[in-house]
């Protein structure tokens, strides 16, 4: 097994174990050889330490002091995009998820002394509504969850309270690290981790037709991934030759391909190749553009490869995006890319048995597979009004870590371990590929900052002119002025 093999194997090994510990099993595995473990003493036998558990340990501690007094404690979220899964009980859609939101949010209401408020509301007026509580400090909701896109516009109007203002770990592993990173000034507007879990089903994945596979002779993707080498550069030979007209003189939907996705693959490729266009972390002054010299030259690459992927498959107009999926669905894709919420569709419509595998990278020198959400995940953030309306900062803490806790505890094993990478995978591997995937997650401000005016600059150069140098040099000509006036914007703000 070579180096790269092993630390991938490391890597999934290492994630494996945290989801066994995060499922809750608590059974602490029995020493083959007690003699082993223990220390003998003058007066019996070798005594066991038992194994601890850091989420339980981390509960058990936030329980001993929390309090909200019986009062209400709301929580603000948009009731479209499948938002409404992460937060209440729908009816409509029986699942493993309800039983753990369900079991969540009564056990918040019953250990924190609260009642839990749930306050929905479309996209297009949770704007509205932050502000006017932010304006009107009515103490009517203490959590927002909005679109990472919307949540990026709050933070700069001065509606959001700051993360690191609380008395809380978020190095502890329940905590995203890259939403942590994603600090502006310095501070952290937004957080994302069990409790949400859209942003999850808006991650990229690449899936594929196993018995189309067998049949083009292709070699085992599984494979590919785990000897480093599933690059841009193997997925556009192995389609290259596969595309078929049926004969009615027209490439259509109805023809067969080497590959199919919806038009906006190309930030998917973009961002699988490690590339960025803005850095920014709690560390830095302020926010950098990055894509310049080696990294501009890489991009340039990746565009001439994807075009070419995107010259031999089929792509679905914006709007069209299940056409696409139906391709795939009838067998005439071998890969087919989408967010990790459409396996859901999959599994209940599609006959064959397909598996899946992470966005292949640029090179075998990269060394993660990475991958990206779409900017209507959600994400948790938290009005300014907390602090304004005599709530005890350090109660609200306590109550927002034991939120997050039980959502680790309840439903991120029910999202993931049972939906995700159990009832809507079809084999070990692809479940193993899920966690590889979700290892290596990038956010980049460009794509939650629209008046930056990168968002959607590659994707639109991969499928059509091909302009991106020029156009992103026109752009990065404004960058420091428009990243100084959201920095300002922010700090007049608050």
């Amino acid at each position: 097994m070579n180096r790269k093999s092993r630390i991938l194997t490391m890597l999934l090994a290492g994630l494996m174990l945290l989801s066994t510990v995060v499922a809750f099993t608590g059974c602490a595995n029995e020493a083959e050889n007690p003699s082993d473990s223990g220390t003998e003493s003058a007066t019996g036998p070798a005594v066991t330490e038992p194994e601890t558990d850091p989420l339980q340990d981390a509960l058990d501690a936030a329980l001993a002091d929390v309090d909200w007094g019986g009062e209400e404690f709301g929580i603000l979220y948009v009731n479209e995009f499948g938002y409404a899964e992460e937060v209440e009980i729908v009816e409509e859609k029986p699942s493993v998820i309800n039983e753990g939101v369900h079991k969540r949010n009564t056990l918040l209401e019953e250990q924190c002394k609260l009642e839990f408020v749930l306050i929905p509301t479309p996209n297009s007026a949770a704007m509205s509504k932050l502000q006017g509580e932010v304006q009107t400090a009515t103490g009517d909701f203490q959590l927002h969850t909005q679109t990472a896109a919307g949540t990026a516009s709050a933070a700069t109007s001065g509606y959001l309270y700051n993360y690191l203002d609380l008395n809380i770990d978020y190095e502890k592993p329940w905590w995203d690290a890259g939403t942590l990173d994603f600090a502006l000034d310095g501070k952290v507007f937004f957080m994302n981790g069990p409790f949400n879990i859209v942003d999850d089903d808006v991650t990229f994945v690449f899936i594929f037709n196993k018995k189309l596979r067998e049949e083009y002779q292709v070699d085992n993707p599984y494979e590919l991934v785990k000897n480093g080498t599933w690059t841009l550069e193997m997925f556009n030979s192995i389609i290259s030759k596969l595309a078929t007209e049926n004969g009615d003189g027209t490439w259509d939907e109805k023809d067969t391909y080497g590959f199919s996705t919806p038009a906006s693959i190309g930030n998917t490729f973009f961002y699988a190749s490690g590339l960025k266009y803005v850095a920014n972390s709690r560390d830095m002054a302020e926010p950098e553009l990055v894509l310049t010299g080696s990294k501009m030259e890489q991009a340039l690459n990746v565009l001439s490869i994807a075009r070419s992927i995107v010259r031999d498959s089929y792509v679905a107009a914006q709007g069209s995006e299940a056409l696409s999926k139906q391709v795939f669905i009838e067998g005439r894709s071998l890969f087919y890319c989408e967010a990790a919420s459409y396996l859901r569709a999959l599994n209940q419509e599609m006959d064959a048995v397909y598996g899946i595998v992470p966005v292949p990278k640029y090179s075998k020198e990269q060394e993660n597979y990475t991958t990206w959400s779409h900017d209507i995940g959600s994400t948790l953030s938290i009005p300014t009004s907390v602090a304004k309306t005599g709530n005890d900062m350090e109660q609200f803490a306590l109550v927002l870590e034991i939120y997050t806790l039980l959502s680790q505890q309840y439903v991120r094993p029910a999202y993931y371990d049972n939906m995700l990478t159990t009832r809507n995978v079809h084999d070990s591997e692809s479940a193993e590929m899920m966690d590889l995937i979700f290892l290596n997650k990038t956010y980049d401000m460009a794509m939650y900052f629209h008046e930056l005016g990168f968002n959607a600059l590659f994707s639109d150069n991969v499928a059509g002119s091909d302009k991106f140098a020029s156009q992103y040099q026109a752009q990065a000509k404004t960058f420091d002025r428009k990243m100084r006036n959201i920095l300002k914007k922010l700090q007049n703000a608050n």
